[in-house]
């Protein structure tokens, strides 16, 4: 019974992993290419801001604003969420930047190459062990980034900062003992002051821009 549950969460984590993955490969990079003209520190900041309000409603939702209390308390679980927050809007920026610059063939290769980092993390910091089928694929993985590396003939920075960002994210949420939900919310609300002030910036600057396709300004604030 215990070997049919372990298998049954093993596929769902795969069938979660496709389904994150695929659409941050395919659906995303698309929604952010029609705001090709908006500067990557407003969509970044409207994301910030509009996951802080879905989070926040959802933890409402259900009753738990008490332990959203509890992770926003002073506590070194709060400093790790922190540092968290920071890798993932950092994440995100430069996922954001790297799609509107006309550098997809490298973000892609970033996160081809995540799962290859949380795999060694895992092995470095949590003590797990790879079957030999395992190392087998591992190995057929890194030789295709290699090979990838060798043909753009430059080193992949923006795929490598993608990468271990979104691993070392991974390995600290991994680790820190919160319910995810809570320590989403708490990562939004964390970088809302940020996502609000350029928001703000934004707007007292006068900024405007146009969605791809569209003629016309569009408001400075969004």
């Amino acid at each position: 019974m215990d070997a049919d549950r372990a298998r049954r969460q093993g596929l769902t984590g795969v069938l979660y992993a496709l389904g994150a993955f695929g659409s941050w490969g395919v659906i995303v990079p698309l929604h952010f290419k029609l705001l090709a003209s908006v500067p990557s520190p407003v969509i970044l900041g409207q994301r910030i801001l509009w996951a802080s309000l879905l989070t926040l409603a959802l933890v409402a939702a259900l009753r738990r604003l008490d332990q959203l209390q509890a992770g926003l308390a002073p506590s070194r679980r709060l400093a790790w969420l922190c540092l968290s927050a920071f890798l993932v809007g950092g994440n995100w920026f430069l996922y954001i930047w790297a799609v509107n610059t006309g550098h997809l063939v490298q973000t892609s290769l970033g996160y081809f190459i995540n799962p290859l980092v949380n795999v060694a993390l895992g092995v470095f910091f949590l003590g797990e062990r790879l079957r030999p089928l395992q190392i087998a694929a591992c190995a057929l993985a890194a030789g295709g980034v290699l090979l990838l590396t060798i043909a753009a003939g430059a080193l992949p920075w923006i795929s490598l900062t993608l990468a271990f960002s979104f691993g070392f994210y991974g390995l600290i949420r991994k680790t820190v003992p919160i319910d995810p939900l809570i320590g989403f919310c708490v990562e939004s609300l964390v970088l809302l002051p940020l996502a609000a002030g350029s928001l703000a910036l934004r707007g007292l600057t006068g900024g405007k821009y146009t969605l791809a396709g569209t003629r016309g300004p569009r408001s400075s604030w969004c």
